[in-house]
């Protein structure tokens, strides 16, 4: 049985700025596990880090039944630079976020779906990267999912998480250009899979580096990730 959580208990914002950026992050995640590494990781970002802080909202699918949790996520993701999702297969509950996130995607810097309904998955944008296309016969995302499938006749959650696992084999059939975006994206993926505080706080770091804070003094150097 589902246990509500308020969500203001995973909302996290710096003490003060000091001249830093600001960024925003939204998150929705079908389970509390990743709540902790993910506050552990802006507390330590926003206590260390000289070019920037972060203020985080986070989610469980489940809480968005509530009208009222449903309107906040509306109103978070519209003021957000980051939006994160990730193990979202329940057919209603995806349709509401697509719903909750599409009027703004324009807007976020960047938006990164881990393995979830082929709806909310096309709500990634990482620069050139994006996964608008799956689904379609043509894309060659769905066309290595359908040799994927053929041979293992594996669920499509199976297939997605075989796809992220194995992108660098699809790297082939995309335009030069996507190849870097291609890549943060993998990097992402298995940031997010390592789960420890230090592999989230790595993952957010590339993003801020590589589409929010493109421009400025911060840099970030890739860091493996954490077993």
């Amino acid at each position: 049985m589902f246990t509500y959580v308020n969500p203001t208990v995973r909302h996290i914002k710096p003490d003060n700025l000091n001249g830093r950026a600001l960024l925003k992050v939204v998150y929705v995640v079908l389970e509390a596990q990743y709540q902790s590494a993910l506050s552990t990781a802006v507390r330590s970002i926003n206590k260390n880090n000289p070019y920037l802080a972060i203020e985080i909202s986070g989610y469980l699918i489940e809480e968005l039944r509530n009208p009222k949790n449903y309107d906040d996520l509306k109103r978070d993701i519209a003021e957000a630079n980051i939006f994160i999702a990730s193990l979202i297969f329940i057919e209603d509950l995806a349709e509401k976020v697509v719903e909750a996130v599409t009027p703004y995607r324009d807007n976020l810097d960047v938006a990164v779906v881990f393995p979830s309904m082929p709806q909310v998955m096309r709500l990634n944008k990482m620069g050139s990267f994006s996964m608008a296309q799956l689904g379609q016969s043509k894309s060659a995302i769905a066309q290595f999912m359908k040799k994927r499938k053929e041979k293992s006749g594996s669920s499509f959650q199976d297939g997605m998480l075989k796809l992220l696992r194995t992108l660098p084999k699809v790297l082939k059939y995309m335009p030069i250009e996507k190849a870097q975006d291609a890549r943060n994206f993998m990097m992402s993926f298995q940031y997010w899979l390592g789960g420890s505080s230090e592999n989230l706080e790595n993952f957010l770091l590339m993003l801020a580096d590589k589409y929010v804070l493109k421009d400025s003094e911060f840099k970030y150097a890739d860091q493996d990730r954490k077993s």
